[in-house]
């Protein structure tokens, strides 16, 4: 294999179920499925069972790794807040000049993105001196090898989660569903949240597990984002956040558009 290699770092799983159906539905990528598809690189990303703490139950944090003919993509799934501790682990045990990208996309939450930007500079540049510390619209890429960049959800303007990107999505995906979850949500009473305890933007998350749990009954969210149409050409076309969020992916990764008649 001579394939380019990149890695992108996101919070959790469901961001990495999420990019990884951009990259195979936007981007005809494939997931790597065998062993002779995956690059040396990545078995460092590959965890041991079970793992050093010795916690028998501690979730795996495996990769999602897509590839293409000339392209290896490894989207690494770091805990939330622990992304950045564990992705120094994993950078300190890697050759680094093999990488011809490396970003991050992360939420926002209730942070300014670019504040949120400023502190994945600071911990990154330890590895990147490059690593850029402002963003623009579409996200900041900073032309050097590797290729640098980071990508602040839900549109690298305003607060938010995932979530929050993936309600614009349902509304173009599943409008009917999305009015229905709406109205069975405003139900709830603010003396009811508060007894519930919902925190910012958990309103956004249960109008997505409500609609998952018809679509995927029984199943989680990541399995719906990853099986169902909430990313799509449709989506992307009409959504100018998701639109963002791809210009960004192939600025980084250096990715043409697929042409009409390869986009299926």
């Amino acid at each position: 294999m001579n394939r380019k290699l990149a890695l992108i770092g996101v919070e959790g799983n469901h961001d990495q179920a999420f990019l990884s159906k951009v990259f195979r539905e936007l981007f005809g990528f494939s997931k790597c499925e065998d062993q002779k598809n995956l690059d040396d690189l990545w078995r460092k990303f590959i965890p041991v069972y079970p793992p050093k703490t010795g916690k028998l139950y501690l979730r795996l944090d495996m990769p999602s790794i897509l590839y293409n003919d000339t392209l290896s993509v490894a989207i690494y799934a770091g805990e939330g807040s622990n992304l950045v501790n564990n992705l120094k682990d994993k950078l300190a045990d890697i050759n680094l000049e093999r990488l011809s990208a490396f970003g991050i996309v992360a939420d926002a939450d209730k942070q300014n993105p670019a504040e949120v930007a400023k502190k994945y500079h600071n911990e990154l540049k330890e590895y990147f001196p490059d690593f850029p510390f402002e963003i623009g619209e579409t996200g900041a890429v900073t032309e050097s090898i590797p290729r640098l960049g980071i990508y602040i959800l839900p549109n690298n303007c305003d607060e938010g989660v995932l979530e929050t990107l993936l309600c614009e999505c349902g509304e173009v995906a599943y409008p009917v569903y999305m009015e229905r979850a709406k109205s069975y949500i405003s139900q709830f009473s603010d003396e009811e949240v508060k007894k519930i305890g919902w925190k910012r933007f958990d309103k956004e998350k249960s109008m997505i597990a409500t609609i998952v749990s018809i679509l995927k009954p029984g199943k989680t969210n990541t399995v719906s984002i990853a099986d169902n149409d909430w990313i799509s050409s449709e989506t992307e076309q009409q959504i100018s956040s998701l639109q963002n969020l791809t210009i960004f992916l192939r600025k980084l990764l250096s990715i043409e558009a697929l042409s009409p008649e390869n986009s299926d």
